[in-house]
């Protein structure tokens, strides 16, 4: 995994966003939208929430929306960030 997940920046990506391949991250499920990539105030696209609130939630949940909690998963030591 080459890139980052735009919403927990956690490398999970093989290939860059494209915002057209509605990817779901498996650490924070963010799904890759491109609507939400270019305006990340917007509530219109892939997920319910906006990619601001879906960041805000990753850093005090773990997760992009807490309905998905089961189905996340902590990263990987290939797919952490620097800053951890």
């Amino acid at each position: 995994m080459n890139y980052t997940c735009i919403c927990c920046e956690h490398f999970t990506r093989d290939e860059p966003h494209s915002g057209f391949d509605y990817e779901i991250c498996p650490i924070c499920f963010w799904e890759d939208d491109s609507v939400q990539n270019a305006s990340p105030n917007s509530y219109s696209g892939a997920n319910a929430v906006s990619l601001n609130e879906a960041k805000m939630n990753y850093q005090k949940f773990g997760v992009s929306e807490l309905r998905f909690l089961q189905s996340v998963r902590k990263p990987n030591n290939l797919q952490k960030n620097d800053e951890e």
